[in-house]
């Protein structure tokens, strides 16, 4: 029985592979950093192989190990933001650069977490005031408009799964006894948003022509400041769009961000005098049946500061408002 035993276990372990990882530390600005403390762990099922040392003058550290895992990446030094790199693939060597982006004038900011906004109206411009962290009135206490959303959603029929008469009614006897339990009053017009295929698209505008909206591509998933400290000048878009099906999966994108200009004021010969800066971090996440956006954002509320490098420490929310807890600057 012990021999099956041990057989079995190795017939069904995962061979150890030995691989090289280099990585190259780099600042945002493409400098090499030195002295890095790097740690590299080649990962293994119930045990790790761990690298640690610093990056020499040229940013360069290298590593040896052995795991039948993912390899992580671990970077540290004093003055940068850190970086932690996961789900490398276990079978192959790795040249990796990694970007600590520098420390260099966290402010105060207004920053909130994965807020999320529910549409009162349908295909209705409706303005969002990041200061206010509210629908500008009539739907909320907002008073200046920051950003401009509109939302429209077309019932496209029932799911595929009920294809007759027996399941309509099965699924609606089902769909009752839900929002019974739930103490919830039910309507067919919730039963058609939850059994229901949708289509829907969600416009993103502004006020002023010159305000508008940047997606970047510079962004470090692997690094707490995970977009450029500052906002650009240029690039700007007066309009963004998202479509999406509710029987369709459209996947989140982690790694993108958005910078705003908004808040514009014109001098009389039509150029921006004065203009307020923020930031989205990560994708607008629709939900297409509801009618509803979350996102996270940071505004800064000093006209004609693009500096976008959020103190954690001093966030213009109070600490017990709802999505207030942003740690990443």
């Amino acid at each position: 029985m012990k021999n099956l035993l041990s057989l079995f276990l190795i017939s069904f372990s995962w061979p150890l592979c030995g691989y090289e990882v280099t990585v190259r530390v780099v600042d945002d600005a493409g400098v090499a950093v030195a002295g890095s403390d790097v740690g590299v762990v080649f990962g293994s099922y119930g045990s790790e192989d761990i690298n640690k040392g610093k990056s020499d003058k040229d940013g360069l550290y290298r590593a040896t190990g052995r795991g039948n895992h993912s390899v992580m990446i671990n970077v540290v030094k004093s003055g940068y933001y850190p970086a932690q790199l996961e789900g490398l693939s276990r079978d192959k060597d790795h040249d990796v650069e990694v970007v600590l982006p520098r420390i260099l004038n966290p402010v105060s900011m207004y920053a909130l977490r994965n807020v999320s906004l529910k549409f009162p109206v349908q295909s209705e411009w409706l303005g969002f005031d990041f200061e206010a962290a509210d629908w500008v009135g009539p739907y909320g206490k907002g008073k200046t408009i920051d950003i401009l959303f509109r939302f429209r959603s077309e019932f496209k029929g029932l799911v595929d799964r009920i294809r007759s008469q027996e399941d309509m009614e099965k699924a609606v006897k089902f769909s009752k006894e839900m929002y019974q339990a739930a103490r919830m009053e039910w309507t067919m017009d919730k039963f058609r948003v939850d059994y229901g295929k949708w289509d829907a698209v969600m416009e993103v505008s502004f006020s002023v022509k010159e305000e508008g909206i940047y997606e970047t591509s510079q962004f470090l998933k692997y690094s707490q400041l995970k977009m450029p400290h500052s906002a650009p000048t240029e690039g700007y878009v007066p309009t963004w769009r998202y479509e999406g099906r509710s029987y369709k999966a459209k996947a989140y994108r982690e790694d993108v961000g958005y910078f705003l200009r908004t808040r514009v004021r014109l001098d009389r010969d039509g150029n921006i005098a004065s203009a307020n800066y923020a930031k989205i971090m990560g994708d607008f996440l629709v939900a297409t049946k509801g009618g509803q956006v979350a996102f996270t954002y940071y505004f800064n509320p000093l006209p004609n500061d693009r500096n976008l490098e959020f103190d954690p420490k001093k966030n213009l929310f109070p600490k017990d408002k709802p999505g207030a807890n942003v740690y990443d600057p």
